[in-house]
């Protein structure tokens, strides 16, 4: 039984390696083929049993994140096929685009599926070398630039995350997984108290958590939108599920104490930025970054908040990922990455105009997207264990975020503009308008969310 938790991880291997054949279309056709392939096995395993070996370590909260992973894949996939068209300049030929997108996603089902914090580790490393290329897809100065900066500051973390498994290492003799789950850790020493909040810096670099985040809005800005798209929507969340499992084999107050403080901090600095922000890719960039962060405090506090905090990871996936797949289509259309030189999208895209307005209100948790549920089970969590305060003080930022989004691109949607522009053919629309509604729909899913979290199957 075991192959079958892994068949996400062999479809999008083997497209990788199809991709070598130089044929054309054929890179493209094989990438949305094994993508959804991946879907289908990722679907599949919500209906089996939790399953742990030696290498694999499979339950309710991996098949959600293998699920998330292989609908963000395969729509972005579905996207570049008329992305990739508009660019310019590419790095590499087409062929070796997707080969990089099918590698990268191959090493994300990995580090969601492995049973070893040592195998998470690799993982995430491996998303590094495969996501970096991506980033520097466009082939222009400040592309290459973000890149370096990526490369720098991610491999810092990386570095802090493999000291972590020393520590963890030396502390309790086993970075496996299941079997530091059946200690029933209560009390943490200090070498484990200092690995595991190690473990949370080093992976928090990767998911743009303060203050290891300077990397984020530089990549996201420059980024492809496709590659934007699926960093935000999934990378970062990948690197916060191996925080998720640091805290559940670990669930000592001084590393959630911990953990809450870099997820306040987070969302604050984000919100703040967000303020002041001129271009609309890094306005969505430090709004994944306050997302991440309300993610990282749910995570903290467990229980609903935990859920919460799923929640909230599954609806903006899809919610970002269409933001900035119409990014992209803003961009090659407007060939300008400022808030200010984008006007009258509603009048010169209309597809685009309404759906960007949408993914905009549901990125901010506008009600009735499922990231308004979210983050209404994580305050509420916070409610439970710390003075009235801190929830008045962290909604006061959400609703910044919410003001210096949706203002920002209500200007973009709504003023004035006389031109016409013949909008992207109807893959570069539809992959937007799909994501968005499953952001929607996710309100419907969270009774399954919560089972899966508790029994790891549905029934």
């Amino acid at each position: 039984m075991a192959y079958i938790y892994t068949l996400p991880m062999i479809f999008s291997a083997f497209g990788a390696l199809l991709c070598l054949v130089r044929r054309t279309y054929f890179e493209e056709v094989v990438s949305v083929i094994v993508s959804l392939a991946t879907i289908v096995a990722a679907v599949a395993t919500i209906f089996l049993p939790n399953f742990s070996n030696t290498f694999l370590y499979v339950d309710g909260l991996s098949k959600i994140m293998l699920i998330v992973i292989s609908i963000v894949y395969t729509s972005t996939v579905i996207f570049s096929t008329t992305y990739m068209k508009y660019m310019e300049n590419p790095l590499f030929e087409k062929n070796f685009y997707y080969l990089l997108m099918n590698v990268f996603a191959f090493t994300m089902f990995f580090t969601v599926s492995v049973n070893s914090f040592g195998m998470m580790w690799i993982g995430v490393e491996a998303t590094t070398v495969t996501s970096a290329l991506l980033v520097a897809t466009e082939n222009n100065e400040s592309a290459i630039e973000a890149t370096w900066r990526y490369i720098v500051v991610v491999s810092s973390g990386l570095i802090i995350s493999l000291l972590s498994n020393v520590f963890i290492y030396a502390s309790i003799h086993t970075l496996s997984f299941s079997n530091i789950m059946s200690m029933h850790i209560t009390h943490a020493d200090r070498i484990l108290l200092l690995g595991t909040m190690m473990a949370v810096i080093g992976y928090g670099t990767k998911a743009g958590i303060f203050p290891m985040h300077t990397w984020l809005p530089d990549v996201h800005g420059k980024a492809p939108a496709p590659v934007s798209a699926i960093f935000s929507g999934v990378l970062l969340p990948v690197a916060l599920y191996v925080v998720a499992r640091v805290l559940q084999a670990v669930p000592v107050g001084p590393l959630k104490e911990f953990s809450f403080v870099l997820g306040f901090l987070t969302v604050s600095i984000a919100a703040s930025l967000m303020v002041v922000q001129k271009y609309y890719k890094r306005l969505f960039a430090y709004s994944t970054m306050e997302n991440m962060g309300m993610v990282l405090i749910g995570l903290s506090l467990g229980k609903y908040a935990f859920i919460g905090a799923i929640v909230l990871i599954t609806s903006h996936a899809f919610a970002k990922s269409s933001a900035f797949f119409l990014s992209g289509n803003i961009l090659a259309k407007y060939k300008s990455r400022k808030i200010e030189d984008v006007k009258g999208i509603f009048k010169r895209m209309p597809f685009t105009g309404y759906t960007l307005m949408f993914s905009s209100m549901a990125v901010t948790g506008t009600p009735p997207f499922g990231t308004f549920v979210g983050e209404m089970m994580i305050i509420y969590g916070i409610l439970k264990n710390f003075p009235l305060f801190y929830a008045l003080a962290l909604t006061s930022f959400l609703a910044l975020a919410f003001i210096s989004v949706n203002s920002k691109v209500g200007k973009m949607v709504f003023s004035e503009s006389s031109e016409k522009v013949m909008e992207r053919k109807r893959v570069g629309r539809s992959i937007p308008i799909i994501n968005i509604a499953l952001a929607f729909l996710m309100i419907f899913l969270i009774p399954q969310i919560e089972e899966l979290l508790s029994k790891g199957m549905v029934k």
